[in-house]
C-alpha cells in the first residue's frame, strides 16, 4: 500500500546529516465516477465518463534541527522514488517554530459520513445518474431551453492520519455532487455525502428553470440609485461568506491583514449587528462539510466564530493557534455546515414586499477582486431580476456598490429564507 510505504520511508529518513524527528501524514485513497454534459451531449469528448482511482497524501516533517517541511505526494511519486521527494522536501525546509506541531492521540468523534448508495455509484453503478439525467432533459424541454451543461460525481474515500506522537485515525467517506446550467445563464446543484432525495432534486431543477425563464425577458424598468437588494444564497456563498471567512482566518488576524484585530476577539463590543451569529458544525450527519478530524488531527467539534455580533475566535489551524496563543478550531470545508444566523428569516414572498423597487441578485462577477479588508465592493451583476410591485420582474444588468461591513451592521439588514438552501439570502440597501 502506498500509505504504508510512505510511513516507512518517513520514519527512517535522513539526508545531508539531518533526520526526521517528528512527522504527521494524512493520506486518502479515492474511487470516483464522474459524468459530464456539455451543450446537451452527455459523456461526449468534452465531458466524458470518468471512472478513476487515486491516492494522495500530505505531510509535515519536523527535522532534528527544528526546521519544518510541508508538502504533498501522490501515488506515482511514492512508487517511483519517495526518498527523492523527501530529499526535495528537506531542501525546502524552513524555520517556523509555530508550524512544528504534531498531535498525539485524542478522542475522535463519530459522525455518519458514508452512504452505501453513493459508494455503489462510485464503483460504476450509474443507474441513479441515468434517472436524474432524464429528468433534467425533461425540464429543459418543458422550459424550451436550447442547451444545458453540467456534471454528476460520486466518490468513496478511505483516509488515514498517522503521527509520530501516536495518533492513528481513519475514516471512510462518500461524496455526491451534481450541477446543471441552463442556457449558459444560471447554475444550481447539490453537494453532500448522500444523494439528495429525488423530490428535492426535481424541485431544485424547477426553481432553476423558472429563474432562467425570467432572465429571458428584460425588466419594464431598471432600478437605480440607493435601492433594496436581495442577495440570493449563491451570492452569499460566493461573496459574503468568503469575505467574512477571509477576515476571520487566523493567518490574516495574526499578520494584521484582517478587518478584525486580534484584540477584538473576546471583547464585549460588537463588530456586526448584535443578532448576527456565524458558526460551523462539522458533526452534522452526511453533510459535505462534515468530518471527524482535520488533516492535522484536530478532532471535529462545533465552533462559533461570531456570536451575536461579537468576535469569539478566528478560524485557527495548529500553526496560528500556537502563534496567537489560542486553541485550534474547526475549519469550514463546505457551506452546508457553515451557518449565518440572524433575526427570524423572512420568507421570499415577504422579502419581495420589503424590497419592492429593488432587485434580486442571482450571480455576481468579480467577488474575488473586492477589497476584503475594508469591505468596499463594486460588483457586476449580469444576472439579476427587478422586483416590481412585490413580484419578480424581468432581467436587469446592474453594478452593485457599497460596503459589506456597513450592511452587516445595519439595522435594516434582513435574513431571507430560500427553499432548499442551507445558506440564507440577505436583504439590505446598496447602490445600483
Amino acid at each position: 500500500m502506498p500509505f504504508e510505504r510512505l510511513l516507512t520511508a518517513i520514519a527512517g529518513f535522513g539526508t545531508g546529516g539531518a533526520r526526521v524527528r517528528d512527522w504527521s501524514v494524512y493520506g486518502a485513497e479515492t474511487r470516483r465516477l464522474a459524468l459530464g454534459t456539455r451543450d446537451r451531449e452527455t459523456g461526449g469528448p468534452h465531458a466524458p465518463l470518468n471512472l478513476a482511482e487515486s491516492f494522495g497524501a500530505q505531510f509535515l516533517l519536523v527535522w532534528d534541527d527544528g526546521r519544518v517541511s510541508a508538502g504533498e505526494i501522490d501515488r506515482s511519486e511514492i512508487g517511483s522514488g519517495v526518498e527523492a521527494a523527501l530529499a526535495r522536501a528537506r531542501s525546502a525546509a524552513y524555520d517556523d517554530p509555530d508550524a512544528a506541531a504534531v498531535l498525539g492521540p485524542a478522542p475522535i468523534p463519530e459522525v455518519p459520513l458514508h452512504d452505501p448508495g453513493v459508494a455503489r455509484i462510485a464503483s460504476g453503478e450509474a443507474g441513479p445518474i441515468a434517472a436524474r439525467l432524464e429528468r433534467i432533459r425533461e425540464r429543459v424541454a418543458e422550459h424550451g431551453f436550447w442547451t444545458w451543461s453540467g456534471s454528476m460525481v460520486a466518490a468513496e474515500s478511505r483516509a488515514r492520519l498517522v503521527t509520530s506522537a501516536g495518533l492513528d485515525a481513519g475514516v471512510v467517506t462518500t461524496f455526491w455532487a451534481w450541477n446543471a446550467t441552463f442556457d449558459g445563464e444560471l447554475a444550481d446543484g447539490f453537494r453532500g455525502r448522500a444523494e439528495d432525495p429525488f423530490h428535492d432534486f426535481d424541485a431544485r431543477l424547477l426553481r432553476l428553470g423558472n429563474l432562467v425563464s425570467r432572465l429571458r425577458r428584460p425588466a419594464a424598468h431598471a432600478p437605480s440609485g440607493l435601492r433594496p437588494v436581495i442577495l440570493h444564497p449563491h451570492v452569499v456563498e460566493s461573496f459574503v461568506l468568503p469575505i467574512l471567512l477571509g477576515n476571520l482566518d487566523g493567518a490574516s488576524v495574526a499578520h494584521g491583514e484582517s478587518h478584525f484585530r486580534a484584540s477584538q476577539f473576546g471583547s464585549p463590543d460588537p463588530v456586526l449587528r448584535e443578532d448576527l451569529t456565524l458558526r460551523v458544525d462539522p458533526l452534522e450527519p452526511l453533510k459535505a462539510g462534515s468530518y471527524r478530524f482535520t488533516p492535522e488531527g484536530v478532532p471535529a467539534a462545533a465552533c462559533v466564530y461570531v456570536r451575536r455580533g461579537r468576535l469569539v475566535t478566528p478560524v485557527l489551524n495548529l500553526k496560528y493557534a500556537r502563534r496567537l496563543g489560542w486553541v485550534p478550531t474547526a475549519i469550514p470545508r463546505e457551506y452546508d455546515t457553515l451557518h449565518l444566523e440572524g433575526p427570524d428569516p423572512l420568507p421570499v414572498e415577504d422579502a419581495l414586499l420589503e424590497a419592492d423597487g429593488g432587485a434580486l441578485v442571482l450571480h455576481v462577477l468579480g467577488a474575488h477582486a473586492q477589497d476584503a479588508t475594508s469591505g468596499d465592493f463594486s460588483l457586476s451583476a449580469p444576472q439579476a431580476l427587478a422586483i416590481e410591485k412585490a413580484r419578480l420582474g424581468g432581467r436587469i444588468r446592474a453594478t452593485l456598490s457599497g460596503n459589506l461591513f456597513a450592511a452587516l451592521r445595519s439595522d435594516a439588514l434582513r435574513v431571507v429564507r430560500f427553499e432548499g438552501f442551507p445558506t440564507p439570502g440577505l436583504l439590505f440597501e446598496c447602490r445600483l
